[in-house]
């Protein structure tokens, strides 16, 4: 098969096509999900039933449209998404999902106690209760499945498939038509963090989506961005798994948390310095 099976499309043209993927691949997950419901006779809150609309949901809404995208428009579709070597400096990035860890606590603690104004209290309760439910679609999830499921479903599939979209894609494309990489990182990560719908947790996965994105265009290579965002989700996981199962007392929603400023202190500037180092192997090694 020869690629792109499109040939000659303007970047208008690409632009095009990517939002009529994404917002047909959206469409239609939502659509199947609904329709999974329905033949189950509307229990949603059936681990079986989650687990196949969580899977349509990353595979129709997100993976399809970036595989399908490149194919349509991409020389080389693979190469593009980043599918390169692994270059054993950008595994520091996983050191990074940890030593961020106190920082990022701190900024969920704030973003999770921001009130709105008086005005818009019935807007603010609202999205409250979607940020409970998807909690317990999480709690479902990992009570009552099996800790590989939930790794599978939870941690691997969100990783593969949200980082092939919103880095591979979106970021790739940002870069090519703002032309400043450290803007086209922060928008993507906006987006990406806007994407979970969890307006009380959208500072801290903005963060994790600007780590993301500086890995994945200091590296070229989509695999460290992967496996960051696995050992985020994985870490989550885990931790839940083990507290529902009476193995250990900790709050995963709270792992990590301190309020000791010098311990949030040295988290921010550690990981900043594993970026720093990360960008300078990258200069060397280009330098051979």
């Amino acid at each position: 098969m020869s690629f792109p099976l499109i040939k000659n499309t303007s970047q208008g043209g690409k632009l095009l096509i990517f939002t009529l993927l994404l917002i047909f691949g959206l469409a239609f997950s939502t659509v199947l999900g609904v329709i999974v419901t329905m033949i189950s006779d509307g229990n949603v809150n059936d681990l079986k039933n989650l687990q196949i609309v969580q899977i349509i949901s990353q595979v129709v809404g997100f993976l399809m449209p970036a595989v399908v995208y490149v194919m349509l428009v991409q020389e080389k579709p693979f190469n593009y998404l980043g599918f390169k070597k692994l270059q054993n400096w950008s595994l520091l990035g996983i050191v990074a999902m940890f030593t961020i860890i106190p920082f990022l606590g701190m900024v969920s603690e704030w973003n999770d106690g921001i009130s709105f104004p008086e005005s818009m209290r019935a807007l603010e309760e609202q999205l409250r209760n979607i940020q409970v439910k998807s909690e317990e679609v999480i709690k479902i999830f990992i009570g009552q499945g099996s800790l590989f499921s939930s790794l599978l479903i939870v941690a691997a599939l969100a990783a593969i498939s949200e980082e092939l979209l919103f880095r591979s894609v979106i970021q790739k494309a940002l870069i090519k038509v703002i032309r400043n990489p450290h803007v086209a990182i922060i928008v993507t990560a906006i987006i990406f963090s806007a994407f979970h719908g969890d307006i009380f947790g959208f500072f801290p996965r903005f963060i994790l989506g600007m780590m993301l994105g500086y890995m994945f265009w200091l590296s070229g290579s989509i695999f460290p961005s992967m496996l960051m965002h696995f050992v985020n989700n994985a870490t989550i996981v885990v931790l839940y798994y083990m507290n529902t199962r009476g193995f250990i007392d900790i709050d995963a929603e709270k792992f990590g948390s301190t309020d000791n400023i010098l311990l949030i202190a040295l988290s921010l500037i550690i990981t900043v310095a594993i970026f720093i180092t990360c960008n300078r192997l990258k200069l060397k090694n280009d330098n051979r």
